[in-house]
């Protein structure tokens, strides 16, 4: 029952952090999005605003603004994704530490390194995949 309430409370505190704290570290926010232009706010490895970018495109390249929002909506979903994942992780890999098990057991069987390397994977390429669509 504790795992449960845990995870529900892990999962909202993720969610607010990332969607209405807009705390992305080394990521991007959309700020706002015009027919030809789109701006973007940038962010640190900490998660403090670097500053607000506005970008114009030409008519042929109008469609990049699409997939500049897509990659940022992306990016924070996997970031929501990650902030759950390794919390829940660090609290299993806890846990089995206080069960007496061995570390790299208790390492293994709480997934904590698939829980970091999947979403930080996709998250990384979305991160590319912006900085490519802006230069």
């Amino acid at each position: 029952m504790s795992l449960l309430l845990f995870l529900i409370i892990v999962v909202c505190v993720s969610y607010f952090l990332v969607f209405k704290v807009s705390f992305l570290p080394n990521g991007y926010d959309l700020v706002s999005q015009q027919k030809d232009s789109i701006s973007i706010k940038s962010f640190n490895v900490l998660g403090f605003e670097e500053g607000i970018s506005t970008i114009s495109f030409s008519e042929k390249d109008i469609w990049k603004i699409n997939d500049i929002a897509h990659e940022i909506n992306r990016q924070k979903g996997f970031l929501w994704i990650l902030f759950s994942a390794v919390s829940v992780s660090i609290y299993l890999l806890v846990s089995k530490f206080r069960k007496g098990i061995k570390i790299w057991k208790a390492i293994l069987e709480s997934n904590i390194i698939i829980t970091l390397l999947l979403p930080l994977y996709i998250i990384i390429n979305s991160l590319n995949r912006i900085q490519n669509l802006i230069s």
